[in-house]
């Protein structure tokens, strides 16, 4: 997928807000009347679902900034011309891709029949027939959706004419890559062709689609009938048993290594096929039969798949849905500005490397947003035995008493003898009993990049939250920061998470951590050291970064990658260390184990965090070895 702009993350982020996905987790359970449906959003080009938990992108295939598809889509829909924003487009989207899988929970049967269907005894002739059972699924759903719901069609309709035009420039586009397409030789590019026409026929019937290729011909026309009575068989038992008969007479043409089936054409019209691959199961698997229901029409067609002229039926639907949608906008920016502090500053301020000096950048402390509370608090509450234990551990390092000795005083708890000769008579010698107060500042530096994700990312938000329950309860200061650099932009963005004496509130901070965009490590720790001086007292400073590679930024075809990165970042680190700024790194899990490597060859110190499990460990080790 496409790098996203600056402004474009930033209206992404928008609209990903807890608040709308919340709102879309409502409408599908109410659509779908099961209180147990979950939605999240996603940036990974692809909706699904496994029969409870629905997944969405709102951006996928970056249509909410394709302004020619828009209008494209808008003009085949026959709705008013420049009337949907990039906010609407997102909105669109959204509640499409939700309506859709919500259509599959209610009428898909789950677990998939096709993985347990006799005929799949090879990898390939499985993800085979889950590919016919798919385009059956899709255009079953689309097809029961617009005979049944009236307040749904329009999205649907969205949903798919929009695919239609992203990124292309005309409908016509798709008609003229199946005039251009050359077959292969082989079985399975014929078979890859048969199941690419038959979806584009059944969910695209607006297009004209060019002649077969002859070397296709006769297995189309034997399988035709059974694809279009089998897209609206009314049970799902019924439409799986039209997905064999296809099966049956395409099995000649199934490969015997599953490397054979290209479906990337059948993704990009489907919108993915994870819903019903075989290959993608849930590790608990939601059974439903799926309800069986008759349909009268089709999403763009009648029941015998004849194209129908799009009429204006939805317009005031979809006047109503963007209204709406238009004050959903309105409201997300004025809590947006009522958010937090940016303040920008210039590479060029920093005695950093040259290379830096045209970068800004932008220092975010965010408004806490108290929307993330239950979220923080439910990690506190599974890891309350690992906080406790951790937080007993510091209390014995920091809080022991010690015993101080003071002689020469004129009152005390005794006399000492070597004193009796004083002329002042400052005979007595006096003990006080101090507490150890920690004299340290700890500056956490999360790597924000795209690679952080999965894993990588859960455990940076696990560990942020032990560690700021740890540390506070002790006293320590400690800020939590996360930073990444836009690519193709002269930008970088640290967001202030958790700040030196900041509000209590400010925790609910640490789970909106990221993974995007790159990193560029060399001037990000010039600012880390200049924040930690201004924001704290403290004798003794600590950065640790956290990390799982080498920093990767690019701006104005310049790159800042390795070699020249690791350079300028160990430069950085050893001008910074020098100077009285102790830096430790912590190396994530490493891609191939070549992340502990990497880091070693910026940072003196560096740590190895093969098990992410075992990165709070670490952490809260390299602290409590620094207050001794």
């Amino acid at each position: 997928m496409n790098r996203f702009t600056s402004e474009e993350e930033r209206l992404l982020k928008l609209f990903q807000s807890e608040a709308n996905r919340r709102a879309e987790e409502e409408f599908a359970r109410i659509f779908t009347e099961n209180d147990n449906v979950r939605v999240a959003f996603i940036n990974e080009n692809r909706a699904f679902t496994d029969g409870r938990n629905i997944v969405v992108d709102p951006a996928e295939d970056k249509l909410f900034s394709d302004y020619d598809a828009i209008e494209s889509t808008l003009e085949f829909l026959g709705l008013p011309a420049g009337s949907c924003s990039q906010w609407d487009a997102l909105k669109l989207t959204t509640r499409s891709q939700d309506i859709h899988e919500c259509l599959h929970i209610i009428f898909t049967q789950f677990p998939l029949p096709s993985i347990r269907d006799p005929r799949s005894t090879t990898k390939a002739k499985m993800i085979t027939l889950s590919l016919i059972a798919n385009i059956l699924e899709d255009a079953y759903i689309e097809a029961v959706g617009a005979s049944l719901y009236d307040n749904v069609e329009m999205l649907l309709k969205w949903g798919r004419a929009s695919r239609m035009f992203v990124s292309r420039p005309s409908e016509g586009t798709i008609s003229q890559s199946f005039a251009e397409a050359e077959i292969g030789e082989t079985d399975a590019d014929k078979l890859m062709y048969i199941l690419n026409y038959m979806a584009t026929e059944l969910l695209y019937p607006m297009i004209r689609l060019p002649g077969i290729k002859d070397v296709c011909a006769e297995y189309i026309e034997k399988i035709k009938p059974k694809y279009i009575n089998g897209s609206v068989a009314p049970s799902p038992k019924k439409r799986h048993e039209y997905a064999c008969m296809i099966f049956d007479e395409l099995e000649e043409l199934i490969p015997e290594s599953e490397e054979y089936i290209d479906s990337r054409y059948l993704d990009s019209i489907l919108g993915g096929t994870e819903t019903h691959s075989p290959t993608r199961c849930s590790a608990k698997q939601y059974a439903s039969k799926g309800k069986e229901m008759s349909v009268n029409r089709r999403l763009f067609a009648k029941l015998d798949n004849t194209p129908v002229n799009n009429d204006n039926d939805n317009l005031g639907r979809y006047s109503s849905f963007i209204c709406d949608s238009q004050s959903e906008y309105k409201a997300a920016l004025a809590e947006e500005e009522a958010k937090g502090e940016t303040v920008f500053i210039y590479g060029g301020e920093y005695d950093a490397a040259p290379i830096h000096s045209g970068i800004r950048i932008k220092e975010y402390h965010p408004k806490p947003d108290m929307n993330m509370s239950k979220a923080y608090s439910n990690i506190v509450k599974k890891y309350s035995a690992v906080i406790n234990t951790y937080r007993a551990r510091f209390e014995l390092l920091l809080k022991s008493d010690r015993e101080h000795y003071e002689g020469g005083q004129l009152f005390g708890n005794g006399i000492s003898s070597k004193n009796l000769g004083d002329t002042k008579k400052r005979y007595w010698y006096r003990k006080s009993i101090d507490l150890d107060v920690p004299d340290l500042a700890v500056l956490f530096m999360i790597d924000g990049s795209g690679s952080m994700t999965g894993e990588r990312k859960s455990a940076a938000i696990t560990s942020s939250v032990i560690l700021h329950e740890v540390l506070s309860k002790q006293g320590i200061e400690h800020a939590i920061v996360e930073h990444r650099a836009i690519f193709d932009e002269p930008l970088l963005e640290h967001d202030v998470l958790v700040s030196f004496n900041g509000s209590n509130a400010e925790k609910c901070n640490i789970m909106k951590i990221d993974a995007r965009q790159g990193t560029r490590e060399g001037l990000s720790l010039f600012w880390a050291e200049r924040f930690l001086s201004r924001n704290s007292m403290a004798e003794k400073k600590l950065i640790v970064v956290i990390s799982d590679g080498e920093p990767v930024h690019e701006y104005d075809g310049i790159p800042y990658a390795p070699p020249v990165s690791v350079m300028d970042t160990h430069n950085a680190a050893r001008k910074i260390i020098r100077r009285g700024t102790k830096i430790i790194a912590l190396a994530l899990g490493g891609r191939n184990g070549s992340c502990y490597d990497a880091l070693k060859q910026i940072y003196p110190e560096t740590i190895d965090c093969t098990e992410l499990k075992s990165l709070t460990g670490q952490l809260l080790r390299v602290i409590s070895r620094e207050l001794k």
